[in-house]
């Protein structure tokens, strides 16, 4: 909430005097008496508002009373995501408002720190907190005494599920089913652009390169879900043999050494190069090899070069702005 708001609210000294008792006792600035599904706010101005609530089992299996149409939510994680189903969170962590290809949809937003600024949190008063099992024991206690804080696994499933997990939770399912069905189509006529560009049973190997020593080979999830599941392309056989084992989508990569590169190597080569420092780095070492000069992807010109926005970031607007960007990439050779 904006300073002039938190002045005429009355609450700003409170933020600071107060947050340990609001912590330990829920506070004065959302006060929550629930009965028979409906639950009395105070808000920010000390006006009583009755929410509709409803009864919400998250991926640790606490069943927790959550606003059916909350209007002030707070992510750790899925900003992504809640943005995709045409909600917009008061706040979210640091790293998610980084994306490049979030330019334009995340104006106004506030950064809640990482790790998560609890005090920040606190001052945007929201109605809903939706995070991860990654968060600390001790951070979720403290959110759980601001507002209804709700765990979606981000490690349990593919991105769909954390999606359909998310709009589960925002009472959003619907949207969440068609914007899938949209992303469907999209991939289906991306299929069909780079048909004829492919020789049969051509293979396609995905490596990222990461800070002077970091070489790893992915799968079907982050950088990997546009090229073996939207545009189903052929993963070399090593990959193919892990994603045959992996009907959930689990395995994300594997790192490897240099010396591993002419086993794994398909007849096209996808590089993400994460950071700058990669390319006087591990990449610079890679591409000085008589190893890689030696590749037939490499022989042949058929190595791709991409950046880490959007392509590693594994949620659903990343995915589709990392779809056009695969379709148009490979309808070409590369330069």
């Amino acid at each position: 909430m904006q300073q002039s708001n938190r002045v005429k609210s009355g609450i700003t000294l409170c933020l600071v005097v107060l947050l340990t008792v609001v912590l330990g006792a829920c506070g004065n600035a959302d006060t929550r008496n629930q009965t028979n599904g409906k639950t009395s706010i105070n808000d920010s101005s000390g006006q009583s508002q009755t929410v509709a609530m409803r009864e919400y089992t998250d991926a640790t299996g606490n069943k927790i009373n959550i606003p059916v149409n909350p209007q002030r939510v707070i992510t750790t994680q899925y900003l992504d995501a809640i943005l995709a189903l045409g909600v917009k969170p008061v706040g979210a962590a640091s790293h998610l408002l980084e994306g490049e290809y979030l330019k334009g949809k995340i104006d106004g937003i506030a950064d809640i720190g990482n790790p998560t600024n609890v005090e920040k949190v606190l001052e945007l008063q929201p109605d809903l907190i939706i995070t991860t099992e990654d968060t600390t024991p001790e951070v979720k206690e403290q959110l759980e005494k601001i507002a209804p804080t709700v765990v979606v696994s981000f490690g349990a499933g593919d991105v769909f599920k954390q999606f359909r997990d998310v709009a589960a939770v925002l009472s959003k399912d619907k949207e969440a089913e068609q914007w899938i069905v949209n992303l469907d189509q999209k991939a289906a006529e991306g299929r069909k652009k780079l048909a004829g560009k492919f020789k049969k049973g051509e293979t396609v190997t995905i490596y990222m390169t990461y800070g002077k020593d970091v070489l790893r080979v992915y799968g079907a999830r982050n950088v990997g879900h546009v090229i073996y599941r939207s545009l189903e392309l052929n993963p070399p056989e090593y990959i193919r043999q892990k994603l045959e084992k992996d009907p959930n989508f689990n395995f994300v990569y594997d790192s490897i050494s240099m010396e591993k590169l002419p086993e794994l190597s398909g007849d096209r080569i996808i590089m993400l190069v994460y950071d700058e420092e990669s390319k006087d780095g591990i990449l610079k070492e890679i591409e000085q090899s008589a190893l890689w000069r030696n590749l037939p992807a490499v022989k042949n010109h058929k190595v791709y070069f991409i950046k880490a926005d959007p392509w590693f970031t594994y949620s659903p607007l990343a995915i589709d702005k990392s779809l056009d960007e695969a379709v148009n990439m490979l309808s070409f050779d590369p330069k």
